[in-house]
């Protein structure tokens, strides 16, 4: 028998039976997979799991790695040629083995900013990464064509932004519903999906000037400056227009239940929800300053809870950290800090503590939440399930009580809203395309590179089309 690159023995893999399976790997690949008393031969490496859940790696399905703050790129791990270097052993040492990321947000061009992208993520990224596109104007969506061939399969429309917050947040934009329509026809046009940051911008411009002239000082000021009914209404017409365009939407980043509402009752088959873990562990009463301030908001403990509740009840599809990458330096207070919390090394543990530990849910279910869900949208068959001829993404995990602190989180962001937390579980190993990248604390082989996904879905560049007439024509 031909060595195996990795064996895996004694892993736990079912809730419903005592028995453990040993997991062969050869070229990144599972094949085999046998009861615990049969020899595999011999391997490059041997982990022996001892009993313990051996799991699909996590996709995250939503982070900013790379979306610089410029001024702070002088600070290690936050500049341009090492923030995926750190950010991805963070995630590797949180379970995360594979980040659907979003391309640096800007007004420009939208390509330009995916191919710097993934040239910084070839050279330095760890984990496996899938990047996201996005549409803030008409002449991204001109661009959307070219993405396609080029291998980006997603793209991101916003709803807020605009005016003075867009310009603080260094050049972001949300298209009017005209846009919208025209986006959702184009991005359906190419067989691809849409994603979108659900909050009417209307109503959140009228309750952030109101908060802001009667004082930002708090979470819950934060709060009410975007009201659960701004993701209400926005999802409302998002999912309205998609199904119109019979375009495949998620609205990401679910921090209520309108969202929820919005498509229960709408009823269109082909929209999915994602949420995040600080929605349902942080609060407006979780005593945090300006580095708890993400868009979305958090909100109120009650309304934390129901989340919960949602998806235990089946009504989340799969999670995102919206890991960011800002330094402490850039919150310091409520107007000015820049929006979104870093999480993605915890993501994994986090949902599984809470989820599987504190509310009972099955490993099973959990790991469809946390890979297998995002896999089967996201079009990443090989990915999400430990079965012969997937893709050797796995996580070993420890359980006990280990306790969250900041410094031992690998990133170099530097707060955690959660120092402090109590884990139940944690990863103790993961590989990557059957190569043991993160082991006991350490990374034993810095040097490896992970798989930048959109290479699966390049095209023929010779076979693109230029938008239409009328899409051009349209452009404003």
């Amino acid at each position: 028998m031909t060595e195996l690159q990795l064996i895996i023995k004694n892993a736990r893999l079912n809730t419903d039976d005592q028995e453990l399976y040993n997991i062969g790997v050869r070229d990144g690949v599972i094949v085999a997979l046998t009861g615990q008393a049969e020899d595999l031969g011999t391997a490059a490496e041997t982990l022996d799991a001892a009993g313990r859940w051996v799991i699909p790696g996590a996709i995250d399905t939503h982070s900013h790695i790379n979306q610089r703050a410029p001024e702070y790129n002088d600070l290690p791990g936050f500049g341009p040629d090492d923030n995926f270097a750190v950010e991805s052993k963070g995630a590797l040492a949180g379970g995360c083995t594979t980040a659907l990321n979003y391309a640096q947000f800007g007004l420009g061009s939208m390509l330009e900013a995916y191919r710097e992208g993934l040239r910084a993520a070839g050279q330095q990224s760890m984990m496996n990464v899938l990047f996201h596109g996005y549409v803030m104007n008409m002449e991204q969506v001109a661009e959307i064509p070219q993405a396609v061939a080029e291998g980006i399969t997603t793209f991101k429309l916003f709803m807020p932004y605009r005016g003075e917050e867009a310009a603080a947040l260094g050049g972001i934009g949300s298209l009017n519903h005209a846009q919208m329509r025209i986006a959702f026809r184009e991005i359906a046009r190419h067989g691809v999906q849409a994603l979108v940051h659900a909050e009417d911008g209307d109503i959140v411009d009228h309750c952030m000037q109101h908060e802001i002239s009667a004082g930002m000082t708090s979470l819950a000021s934060w709060e009410r400056s975007r009201p659960t009914e701004a993701e209400g209404d926005a999802a409302w017409t998002a999912l309205y227009l998609a199904e119109k365009a019979n375009c495949p939407v998620t609205i990401v980043h679910v921090s209520s239940l309108e969202a929820i509402r919005a498509r229960r009752a709408a009823g269109y088959s082909d929209a999915a929800l994602e949420s995040c873990v600080h929605y349902m562990l942080l609060t407006t009463s979780s005593g945090i300053g300006p580095e708890g301030k993400v868009a979305p908001p958090l909100r109120d403990p009650e309304l934390a809870a129901a989340i919960t509740d949602a998806v235990m009840n089946g009504e989340i599809d799969f999670f995102g950290s919206d890991h960011n990458v800002w330094p402490s330096a850039a919150k310091t207070d409520w107007v000015t800090a820049r929006p979104g919390l870093p999480g993605i090394a915890l993501m994994l543990p986090l949902l599984l503590t809470h989820l599987v530990y504190e509310h009972g849910m099955s490993m099973e279910r959990a790991i469809e939440l946390t890979s297998t869900n995002a896999a089967r949208r996201f079009n990443l068959p090989n990915k999400g399930h430990v079965s012969i001829g997937a893709d050797a993404d796995l996580v070993i995990l420890d359980e006990g009580e280990r306790v969250v602190r900041t410094n031992e989180l690998h990133s170099a962001v530097d707060y955690s809203p959660y120092d402090g937390y109590v884990l139940k579980t944690w990863p103790s190993a993961t590989v990557v395309g059957g190569t043991v990248v993160f082991r006991d604390g350490v990374f034993p082989n810095e040097d490896f590179r992970g798989e930048i996904i959109n290479d699966r879905f390049r095209r023929d560049a010779a076979g693109v089309q230029e938008a239409d007439a009328d899409l051009v024509e349209s452009i404003s």
